[in-house]
């Protein structure tokens, strides 16, 4: 039947984070990630210093009770006030920006303003806070001020400041009442959100962590920000990761995860990442060779294992320079990039890992940005004080209208929680889903990931990148002697620089679009799966408005609500299970087999030389194991539970070889937790998730529901496991990390529902 119903199912951690951005794996602040032991480490690494190399030592403690948050960094010692002088510390580091570096003052000086300026939905976020701030600490001098004006958040700053000073014994501190309305814009500011894209909170995060290596003994607090981010993957029940970091970062990096590595007995490894793939012609060349080469050329980096292509909001990639670049090394003779891969003496890994982000994005555009943003690229003349005037009137009416629906919807349900209670929770769909504002003639539109514009923009340059990706790997590495020459067979940088023994191995993150035209035309690429991050901002384009973003609470954060119109959407773009994927041949032979065997028994046996051969042609020759036939076995018997049904049996068969086919949809990476609200536990269940709706309805009981959850996650596990130790190298022996129980229960049709229920996690301890 079509209803399924899962009774507790308890997922083991899954031990991989195949990628994350370093800047983005804290959370800004979580009152739930505490550091449960205290880790010293002893670092030495060299630095720089006016030319001079200069050896430096020093022992970097992560201390048991500390909040693993940038609240917890940034707030100084370990005490009760620390998270709130975080949160207050970062919020002060964003009105530094709008004085030091403000994008939208950098916008307004530009010659041409139609380009997204990085950076300006933040400034516009950090705008509409001190209009907030300024209206209810009475600043009226400056409630009117223009948001490129920096006296307004020196203004604002200086009377945080003054609040935050210790008051007379007894009391409270004047600053506690706006603590949640700072923490509402921090979240704002420091993560991406519905109006707030990825790139915009990393160049926040970046600026602020510019400032704290600044201040008073800043250098050890940012090497415990690398120390407390791995400690935060470990307690996520991380054992295994592969972390982009920028080349400039790399060799301080190095030497926290080569302590930390050995400390803990954990697999942390370094991607050096770039972004010059969207820059003009030869950036990206220019950067490989003078920048990210000599890193792997450097004995002492042994922590770093390959290179990372950042992903780009609304541009196509320069491909081929990559290729280009790494087919010189290939044949090069010595002191090459692959000299420390392989089985060789020093080996830093089996293979360099070449990961490229391509089918993401936000989708910013000239006509999607910042508000202020799109009156500066679409008006004759800059914003003026009547401009602004009318703007801060806005924000407040908008603060009024969000206050009335909030308390018109006091009731939430476990699928849609009620807003919180923070005076401006709901703003930003007041101002820019729920109305609008229209000044001059001019109306004004707010990025928003939930947007039809934004959704159309994601797409659009997803979808180019990797077809630009698929035309670059096409390309002949050779270059014919006359033009009109064919270039020779299997010359074409795919077939070069994938072939067997290739010391190169190729990750495609995100790959949103098209994945399964991608898998099957290059079968040696693969793919690290991250569904929560644009899920969570709205970018996925899974959901057509707010209220369906909220509503589908199950699949964002897996607690609640899951629309199975979502669940047929995301498995056709990752994880295809369609019988379309079989030639007529193989599905006679399945056929065959389900008609003819006595019981499932007969059919397993008698078959497994049939059945073997269809798994062996989805796995590639590295992961080819006997192991794999007898999870499919497995598998299948759980599916079939006691049922005596051919058509049954037929049904399991195309459903277990499906799962092996998609079996590179299963390496999964969080992409930044802290910044993108989601972490691999959440993926992996996710990914279960998945697999439990294409595969259902299956056996005759509970038990076999159960048997069929337990199965799918060892396949899922073992896939990830053997991928890694094909391609970096033996596992890391540290095996602890968190449990996580979840109960699934759904109707498999069009238009239906499945619900995901967790139990709530126990509250911390203070510290």
């Amino acid at each position: 039947m079509a209803y399924f119903s899962l009774p507790p199912l308890t997922l083991p951690s899954y031990r991989f984070d195949y990628h994350s951005h370093f800047g983005g794996i804290l959370p800004v602040e979580e009152e739930g990630s505490v550091a449960t032991d205290t880790v010293p480490l002893d670092i030495k690494y060299q630095v720089q210093d006016q030319g001079v190399t200069v050896d430096t030592k020093v022992t970097v403690t992560v201390t048991k009770g500390q909040q693993l948050s940038l609240a917890g960094l940034f707030g100084g010692t370990l005490d009760e006030q620390q998270p709130e002088r975080g949160g207050l510390s970062l919020f002060l580091k964003a009105l530094m920006l709008m004085e030091e570096s403000n994008p939208l003052a950098a916008l307004a000086a530009s010659r041409n303003r139609s380009r997204y300026e990085r950076g300006e939905c933040i400034a516009e976020d950090i705008y509409i806070a001190c209009v907030c701030l300024a209206n209810q600490l009475k600043l009226d001098a400056v409630r009117d001020a223009t948001a490129t004006d920096p006296v307004l958040y020196k203004t604002v700053r200086s009377a945080l400041e003054r609040l935050a000073l210790a008051p007379s014994l007894d009391q409270k501190r004047p600053i506690e009442a706006l603590m949640p309305l700072l923490r509402y814009f921090n979240d704002k500011i420091y993560s991406a959100s519905k109006y707030t894209p990825f790139d915009d909170a990393y160049r926040m995060r970046s600026f602020a962590m510019k400032k704290l290596r600044a201040e008073s003994g800043g250098e050890e607090r940012y090497l415990q920000w690398i120390a407390m981010s791995l400690r935060y993957l470990e307690q996520e029940g991380i054992a295994h990761a592969q972390l982009a970091m920028g080349e400039d970062e790399v060799r301080v990096a190095n030497a926290v995860l080569s302590a930390y590595n050995q400390t803990r007995e954990t697999c942390y490894k370094l991607l050096a990442h770039t972004a010059m793939v969207y820059a003009g012609d030869n950036a990206l060349e220019y950067e490989l060779n003078n920048k990210i080469l000599p890193l792997f050329q450097d004995t002492s980096l042994k922590e770093l294992i390959g290179i990372d292509l950042l992903g780009s909001e609304n541009k196509v990639g320069n491909y081929t320079e990559l290729f280009s670049f790494l087919t010189t090394q290939k044949n090069v003779q010595s002191n090459q990039l692959t000299q420390f891969f392989g089985n060789v003496d020093q080996s830093r890994a089996l293979q360099l890992v070449s990961h490229i982000h391509c089918g993401e994005g936000m989708g910013v555009a000239a006509d999607n940005r910042s508000a202020i943003g799109y009156a500066m690229a679409y008006s004759r003349h800059l914003p003026g004080l009547p401009f602004y005037r009318a703007y801060a009137e806005y924000v407040l009416a908008c603060q009024t209208a969000a206050q009335g629906r909030r308390a018109d919807n006091t009731r939430g349900t476990p699928g849609t929680h009620a807003h919180k209670d923070n005076g401006v929770s709901g703003l930003f769909d007041e101002m820019f889903r729920n109305d609008s504002l229209t000044i001059d003639g001019l109306t004004l539109r707010r990025y928003d990931g939930n947007s039809a514009r934004t959704q159309e923009l994601v797409a659009y340059s997803g979808k180019r990148n990797m077809m630009a990706l698929c035309e670059s790997l096409d390309k002949s590495s050779v270059k014919p002697a006359q033009p009109a020459e064919a270039p020779p067979a299997n010359s074409s940088y795919y077939d070069v620089l994938t072939a067997d023994g290739s010391l190169f191995a190729f990750r495609l993150g995100h790959a949103y679009y098209y994945r399964s035209f991608v898998a099957a035309r290059y079968p040696r690429i693969v793919f690290d799966t991250n569904l929560g991050s644009n899920s969570i901002t709205g970018a996925s384009g899974l959901f057509a408005s707010a209220e369906g973003y909220r509503l589908n609470r199950g699949f964002r954060h897996l607690d609640g609500y899951v629309d199975t119109d979502v669940l047929t959407t995301v498995s056709d773009k990752v994880m295809f299970m369609g019988p379309e994927v079989f030639d007529e041949s193989q599905l006679s032979a399945l056929m065959t087999l389900a008609r003819t065997s006595k019981s499932l028994a007969d059919l397993l046996n008698n078959g497994q030389q049939t059945l073997s051969g269809l798994i062996t042609a989805a796995m590639p020759p590295a992961m080819k194991s006997a192991a794999n036939y007898d999870a499919f076995k497995a598998l299948v018997t759980a599916m079939v539970g006691s049922s005596t049904s051919p058509a049954v049996w037929f049904a399991a068969l195309t459903g277990a070889l499906n799962v092996f086919i998609n079996w590179r949809s299963y390496l999964l990476g969080s992409d930044a937790q802290g910044v993108e609200h989601t972490n691999v536990q959440d993926e992996f269940l996710r990914c279960v998730l998945l697999l439990i709706y294409n595969l259902a309805p299956f056996g005759t009981s509970p038990a076999d529901a159960v048997a069929v959850g337990k199965q799918l996650q060892a396949l899922v596990t073992g896939i990830s496991e053997t991928y890694w130790q094909t391609t970096v190298g033996p596992l890391a022996g540290n095996d602890s990390g968190p449990q996580t129980t979840a109960t699934i229960a759904g109707y498999k049709a069009p238009a239906s529902v499945v619900t995901v229920t967790r139990p709530l996690p126990p509250k911390p301890a203070s510290a």
